[in-house]
């Protein structure tokens, strides 16, 4: 047998004993790129009409000088037993960004942007701090990020689209998060309409613009699911593109 013929078979016998470990690390590739839905609502943009409570904080850090903190770092909080702050208590961690860009809603109500850096569990609470660790990091922590209860947000079943979209009654996309004022298929955005203008979590919406001045066809930009909803403003989950969704853009509901 020739040099180049056990070449060959050698390099042969060598490709099939690695075949199955090639498949398998597709395989664990395709595990790791999963998307985490529910992580992503709890980690998503939100907006409130009022001011938020922030009387509940992250402190200094232990080291000197130290403000910013992440994944696998005890966080002191500025708060104990005597605000109510408990071991095994969870808490996301916020912070009120000043975004001038943030438009009114149809209410002329000014939101506010609201970024979630985390959330969190107290492990261990004196009478007036606390030591927590950092269940799910969405970004960074700063010193001085306020504590809110946390309540998992429950990802919505998907469901096909349903009704027609009403163009005649839309409302507007007002923020995006942490300054954002663009976003493509994946993201979220808040629109100033909520339960109180019946939407409901799973409901779907077309993002459009008008031409002409109003006078010419509808421009449809994209469709997306509402995913939280509250009184006067709502989540929704860009599904699908056709052009960069803006801040200002019109959304109409599906009825």
């Amino acid at each position: 047998m020739s040099r180049s013929v056990r070449s060959l078979i050698h390099l042969f016998v060598t490709a099939a004993a690695f075949a199955p470990l090639a498949a398998n690390a597709q395989v664990e590739t395709a595990k790791v790129a999963a998307r985490d839905y529910s992580a992503e609502l709890a980690c998503g943009t939100n907006a409130v009409g009022m001011p938020p409570d922030t009387s509940i904080r992250v402190g200094a850090g232990r080291e000197k000088g130290k403000a910013l903190f992440g994944p696998d770092e005890a966080l002191v909080i500025k708060a104990g037993t005597a605000q109510g702050v408990k071991p095994g208590q969870e808490y996301y961690v916020r912070r009120v960004v000043p975004d001038r860009f943030v438009l009114p809603a149809g209410d002329k109500v000014q939101r506010s942007s609201i970024h979630t850096a985390a959330w969190i569990r107290i492990v261990d609470a004196q009478t007036d701090s606390a030591i927590a660790t950092v269940v799910k990091a969405c970004d960074a922590i700063e010193e001085g990020d306020y504590l809110e209860p946390f309540v998992r947000t429950p990802v919505p079943a998907d469901s096909p689209a349903s009704g027609e979209p009403d163009f005649a009654n839309p409302g507007h996309l007002v923020l995006g998060d942490e300054r954002r004022q663009m976003a493509a298929a994946g993201d979220m955005m808040v629109l100033d309409r909520g339960s109180d203008h019946g939407l409901h979590t799973g409901q779907h919406v077309t993002i459009f613009r008008t031409t002409g001045d109003g006078t010419g066809p509808i421009a449809r930009i994209a469709e997306a699911t509402v995913v939280v909803v509250k009184p006067e403003t709502s989540t929704i989950r860009i599904d699908k593109t056709s052009d960069a969704v803006n801040v200002g853009d019109l959304v109409a509901i599906h009825r």
